[in-house]
């Protein structure tokens, strides 16, 4: 007779938690849509370079986008590891937007998993490890990009893993095992360079063993091997940095911002409307206010109960402290429009939290005090994941924005322009449209895009023109619409909201 391996109680548990929550949180109604609410810009670009990798042979250091700003819409910005699998799936599956953000998912999820099973590996409770990783999903931030086309929450799941198996390192000394363990590292750092914070709190943590020589706090052979693993896998990094820097000088890329933006740079008003941003308008999107105040309580703890708190833990704790206040500094002007920045720190707030609980562990073991703080946090835990819901809602209905109009506009229409059979390598003019790829995605054709309604005449399409423009999708806003059209060439195909143009 076969018999069956029962999986671990906390594992099914788990995986049961993670599919009533994304239930919960209202994903099903979005499983198969494509790109919608905020960023839809960079959504739409993510997109493109999956799109072209499936349209143009997958050569994987080769991406681009639709848009011929760019030489040829070569273009380079984080790892494409998750476009190029995603256009391999295209091939299986057929171009289904929705495959990336599903292959997204996946990611964040595996990482909460292993992020999770971290927690239970030092604090040995089951309970404290499932509902501190939970704690994620009371940020609305983590929730949105969790499910979405944006690369910084895989580069943030990658990074859990790392941390999971750089703790297994520590318990069973396997060279193997911290070689996983930089792999995700070194996955997560290419997707998002920013994510070096955290090998590089390790490598910090292994070269300060060394010059205290304190043996308690990591062994020479130990560290040796983290300090030759992650330099290995910062050279890895850098040199894709170094390619990308190449690469989209090259093509005369600028489509991607790929410098710091330091805080000493920026004036005092910029400084105080982005400031003004990340307190008033983001701070109830990054974690449920109830968790932000746990946090704070728990960090007290952990400065009260010094002699209480891991020796290890604790200095681990300070080198990503440090490391995310240096990105914080670095990188602080971006944090006024881009509330995904904020995922970065995702993984210094975990480490409060386990921190913070180890420490009240080792002050005390009475079971109506721990009682009573699980409560708590079950609370706080089940409040927030709620109060992320409505934050959700209020996102996804906010999808509809002038970003996103003309090319969701041109996605209605999909099926009757396909009846047009235009070439594969027709390029499209479209205008206006605010966004470099969104309409160009839709229609499948690379070509060049309009921003603004002013700047949309015969003299700029007749430049496209002699670039290799073919045809020209004009929204119908005014009547300034229909006089252009005339002298552009034949109407191919009109509706209420735009024509298309054949250029002559």
């Amino acid at each position: 007779m076969i018999k069956f391996n029962k999986p671990q109680f906390p594992t099914v548990l788990i995986l049961l938690l993670f599919v009533c929550i994304f239930i919960f949180l209202g994903f099903g109604n979005h499983l198969f849509s494509g790109p919608n609410g905020i960023h839809f810009m960079r959504q739409t670009d993510s997109l493109s370079f999956a799109s072209q990798y499936y349209n143009n042979n997958y050569h994987f250091f080769s991406p681009s986008l639709f848009n011929l700003k760019n030489n040829l819409g070569n273009a380079a910005c984080e790892f494409p590891i998750t476009y190029f699998i995603t256009s391999l799936l295209y091939w299986l599956f057929g171009e289904k937007f929705y495959i990336l953000k599903l292959l997204h998912l996946l990611i964040v999820y595996l990482g909460v998993f292993f992020a999770i099973k971290l927690i239970y590996e030092i604090l040995k409770d089951k309970f404290y490890a499932i509902i501190i990783g939970l704690t994620l999903f009371t940020s609305t931030v983590f929730n949105y990009y969790s499910f979405n086309y944006l690369p910084d929450a895989p580069a943030l799941g990658f990074t859990f893993i790392a941390w999971y198996f750089t703790c297994q390192f520590q318990k069973n000394k396997r060279t193997k095992t911290l070689i996983i363990a930089f792999i995700f590292f070194t996955l997560s750092g290419l997707i998002k360079v920013t994510y070096l914070i955290n090998p590089f709190s390790i490598i910090a943590y292994a070269i300060l063993g060394l010059i205290l020589k304190q043996e308690t706090l990591i062994t020479y052979s130990n560290a040796k091997k983290i300090i030759f693993t992650g330099l290995t896998s910062t050279l890895i990094i850098v040199s894709w940095n170094i390619y990308i820097l190449y690469y989209n000088h090259v093509n005369h890329s600028n489509s991607f911002n790929t410098t710091a933006q330091p805080i000493w740079n920026m004036s005092k008003e910029t400084f105080a409307i982005t400031m003004n941003h990340m307190t008033e308008y983001w701070y109830n999107s990054y974690f449920f206010p109830s968790t932000f105040h746990f946090i704070y309580i728990l960090t007290f703890v952990q400065i009260l109960l010094y002699k209480k708190t891991d020796r290890k833990l604790t200095l681990l704790l300070v080198l990503l402290f440090l490391g995310s206040f240096s990105f914080l500094l670095l990188f602080f002007s971006q944090f006024k429009d881009h509330d995904y920045y904020f995922i970065t720190f995702l993984p210094l707030f975990l480490f409060l939290l386990i921190n913070g609980f180890n420490t009240m562990m080792n002050f005390s073991k009475n079971k109506y005090i721990h009682g009573t703080i699980k409560v708590i946090l079950l609370t706080i835990v089940i409040s927030g994941i709620n109060y992320s819901k409505k934050g959700l809602g209020e996102r996804f209905e906010f999808g509809k924005d002038i970003y996103s109009k003309t090319g969701l506009i041109i996605e209605k229409h999909l099926h009757a322009i396909k009846k047009l059979n235009l070439p594969n390598d027709a390029k499209f003019i479209v205008a206006p449209d605010l966004c470099p790829n969104d309409g160009l995605l839709y229609l499948n054709k690379m070509g060049w895009t309009i921003h603004e309604s002013s700047e949309i005449t015969l003299k700029q399409i007749r430049h496209y023109q002699s670039l290799g423009a073919d045809y020209l999708l004009l929204m119908n806003e005014n009547s300034k619409s229909d006089t252009i059209g005339k002298f552009v060439g034949k109407k191919i195909y009109t509706s209420k909201e735009f024509c298309i143009y054949k250029v002559s």
